[in-house]
């Protein structure tokens, strides 16, 4: 009679342990209550010289068709070089069910410029395939870059 109740118990305790999870799981969405030049300005202490300059949000919104009614602020730097697709953006959405709908537009513009320079500048093509693309609640970080894990580390670290 003892074994089973301890069974008993056992059961519950897992029970509630799933359960714990779960609610963990479902009341925290990530992201952050910084704004994006808080969650940025690290990432951008790790930017070399001349790496890349400061766009304005309807260049953010021109090349990745973003809606800039639904964000809450936008970092974007990118190469002046037309032949260098080097670039960083930083979004951070009124919503975070925008999330997707915003990386699928970053997938597409990367798609899109893989193609374009996939069979005379190899070196840019390369940059594109190591593209990295998180979301993090409402926030939305793109980047390619020679340094993107650099980058990317510096983001995380920001959040």
């Amino acid at each position: 009679m003892k074994h089973k109740n301890y069974l008993i118990y056992e059961a519950l305790c897992v029970i509630a342990l799933f359960v714990f999870i779960i609610w963990i799981c479902a009341t925290h969405s990530g992201g952050t209550d910084k704004s994006v030049d808080e969650v940025a300005a690290p990432v951008l202490n790790v930017l070399t010289q001349d790496q890349m300059s400061k766009k304005t949000n309807a260049d953010a919104a021109k090349a990745f068709g973003i809606d800039i009614d639904k964000t809450e602020g936008i970092v974007y730097y990118a190469n002046d070089n037309v032949m260098d697709v080097t670039e960083m953006l930083i979004v951070k959405l009124n919503d975070p069910g925008d999330a997707n709908e915003l990386k699928t537009a970053i997938q597409n513009r990367v798609t899109d410029r893989e193609n374009l320079y996939k069979n005379y500048a190899p070196e840019q093509y390369a940059l594109l395939e190591d593209s990295v693309i998180k979301i993090n609640g409402n926030i939305v970080f793109y980047c390619t870059a020679v340094n993107s894990d650099a980058l990317y580390e510096a983001y995380k670290k920001a959040l």
